[in-house]
């Protein structure tokens, strides 16, 4: 553990803009949400931001994320449940495994400049859980960017904008809507310019 956060200080300032991408495991094909993903991560390696995701493998989001930054040259860390070893992405430049979802979100989360979450399951809704209950709490500051790829987060933005309407929600908005990989890294390079 000490090794993986010690690459992470000793990266050039540039490399140190880690983005983290929370998105679905399961491996679905060549789907829009893949394409998508793959897009996202050679823009982040564009950028000549690191990229960070749960360590998954294939055309998952985080393999097709993992993948599109590694064929633009970019650097791509991973963050896997223990459980899950066998199924990682083996080529990334780093990999670490957690007992705990816990904990892994926790790996997954620090020293990140940013958090970009991409369509998921159950998992995936945790983790932007977490990461809107650190950011209305201000345990975080970082940005959040959903990303709404084929307007598959409608229904969440519409229970957000009934939740915050019948007063269950405080904070203002804490998370930024992106229809588009490239719309998001317009925000996060909005976001990180400042």
């Amino acid at each position: 553990m000490l090794r993986f956060f010690r690459l992470l200080r000793s990266a050039p300032m540039a490399a140190r803009r880690t983005i983290m991408l929370a998105g679905g495991s399961a491996d679905h094909g060549d789907t829009v949400y893949a394409r998508a993903a793959r897009d996202f991560g050679r823009q982040v390696a564009g950028e000549g931001w690191v990229l960070r995701t749960g360590g998954g493998a294939g055309l998952s989001i985080m393999g097709a994320a993992s993948d599109g930054a590694l064929e633009a040259g970019g650097r791509v860390e991973g963050v896997i449940l223990r459980k899950f070893w066998a199924l990682r992405h083996r080529g990334l430049h780093a990999m670490k495994a957690y007992s705990t979802f816990a904990l892994r979100k926790e790996a997954l989360i620090r020293g990140a400049a940013a958090a970009v979450v991409f369509p998921g399951g159950y998992g995936t809704l945790d983790e932007l859980g977490d990461l809107l209950t650190l950011r209305q709490t201000r345990l975080i500051h970082i940005p959040i960017v959903l990303v709404n790829v084929a307007r598959y987060y409608a229904a969440f933005l519409d229970w957000d904008r009934h939740a915050e309407r019948r007063g269950f929600l405080y904070g203002g908005r804490l998370f930024h809507v992106a229809s588009t990989p490239a719309h998001a890294i317009r925000i996060l390079r909005n976001l990180l310019e400042r």
